[in-house]
């Protein structure tokens, strides 16, 4: 269970590492794609940093003579920043607010994760050697195709999200644009199939704990896009605005593709050959 607990550990920061890809990436393309003069602040460089040190951090927990202390540094680290980052552009200046505003949990659910990951890594008995003699592994195919087969039904509904973005900022007669979703999404949608496939197709062979990390990432990234974006309707509902103009639909999409991205990261993890 030990080393077990260890990969599946690596993969939940594999996940943390690629939300902060996420945030990195749509940094950068509102730099280049701007045309208002985008500042890029410092700390995307810092998201960015944080980026490369938790995978760097996964692997080095899934070689074969694992190190830890790696991964509760960057942790520790991260939850530093992502807390104090979280208080200062979010907690302090909505507190200074005379009227109620909606929370963006995310970055809380961040620093929360990273926390308990970090005291399960600084607990848990680590183990650098596996048993010559493995058990049949035979009952994880099911699993394994489980995971393939959700992955792939998240492809399908990233393709739908991707196509009605797309139709919305390329037709001329529409004058009114989502007003949470923009062109970027699409590119992560088209990133998000892309990486999405490639899991489902290395499932089917014998998974991949860093793909499993990522496959939860997306669906970590969907889920927590609707939530705030349903922290809005509930915001606009009970001050008597409207918000969304059609994007209910395609959020109810971003909903399920959460679900089967993170059912296809759970069932990989499950289902992961030992060799």
């Amino acid at each position: 269970m030990t080393e077990r607990a260890r990969k599946i550990s690596a993969s939940i920061i594999f996940m943390l590492g690629f939300t902060q890809f996420y945030s990195f990436l749509s940094a950068a393309y509102g730099y280049f794609a701007s045309e208002e003069g985008y500042d890029f602040i410092w700390n995307y460089w810092v998201i960015g940093l944080f980026m490369l040190l938790l995978v760097g951090a996964g692997f080095l927990l899934l070689k074969s003579h694992p190190t830890r202390i790696p991964a509760l540094i960057v942790l520790l680290g991260f939850v530093v920043f992502q807390g104090l980052s979280t208080y200062f552009y979010q907690i302090k200046p909505l507190s200074e607010l005379k009227q109620k505003m909606p929370f963006n949990y995310t970055n809380l659910i961040l620093t929360v994760l990273a926390f308990v990951l970090f005291v399960v890594l600084l607990f848990i008995r680590m183990s650098d050697s596996t048993s010559s003699v493995l058990p049949s592994e035979a009952w994880k195919t099911k699993w394994r195709i489980s995971g393939a087969i959700t992955a792939l039904l998240a492809v399908g509904l990233a393709i739908w999200a991707l196509i009605i973005i797309v139709m919305e900022y390329s037709s001329p007669a529409k004058n009114n644009p989502f007003l949470f979703s923009n062109d970027f999404d699409a590119v992560f949608a088209g990133v998000s199939i892309i990486l999405l496939i490639l899991a489902a197709i290395w499932t089917f062979r014998k998974g991949s704990y860093l793909l499993a990390g990522i496959v939860l990432g997306i669906g970590f990234i969907y889920l927590t896009n609707y939530f705030w974006f349903d922290e809005w309707m509930r915001y606009a509902a009970k001050n008597g605005l409207k918000f969304g103009n059609g994007e209910n639909r395609l959020f109810g999409i971003n909903l399920l593709i959460a679900l089967f991205a993170t059912l296809s990261g759970v069932f990989q993890l499950v289902g992961k050959k030992r060799t």
